[in-house]
């Protein structure tokens, strides 16, 4: 388990990392007064090509985009749910396989879900924060 604050960053972390993965975040503002303008999760990620999970609390919109993906074919890359809930923290359990992610929001209220075609050689994942957020992330590897 990893308990973190990002604040104005781009991180990796030791042993986050894969395509088969079970991963839960929960994001919230370091300091309520002066909250995180966005969090972003990039996974599926190498030097060429990533997938990112992009959420922006004052508009309360969670974004998964593709069109980094490495995919040439006319599919729509970009796909937006309005969370609900408080602002004030965004719980996610982000599932992984090797073609596809699955997004659960605050336990289950919502779900998102992506076909991913980029090579199953693309493991990377970072994660960043505009602003300062506080990140507790908890990572399992499916088998």
């Amino acid at each position: 388990m990893y308990n973190l604050v990002i604040n104005n960053d781009t991180i990796s972390l030791d042993k986050i990392e894969g395509r088969t993965i079970d991963m839960e975040l929960v994001i919230r503002p370091e300091d309520k007064e002066n909250g995180y303008k966005k969090f972003a999760l990039r996974f599926v990620q190498n030097e060429r090509f990533h997938t990112e999970l992009c959420f922006r609390p004052d508009e309360s919109v969670l974004k998964i985009d593709r069109k980094f993906s490495g995919n040439e074919r006319a599919l729509v890359h970009q796909r937006r749910c309005l969370v609900n809930g408080d602002a004030d923290e965004l719980k996610l359990r982000v599932v992984l396989d090797r073609f596809s992610v699955e997004i659960f929001i605050n336990d289950g209220e919502q779900v998102m879900s992506a076909v991913i075609f980029t090579e199953q050689e693309a493991k990377g994942i970072s994660f960043f924060a505009e602003g300062a957020a506080k990140i507790d992330i908890v990572k399992y590897d499916l088998v």
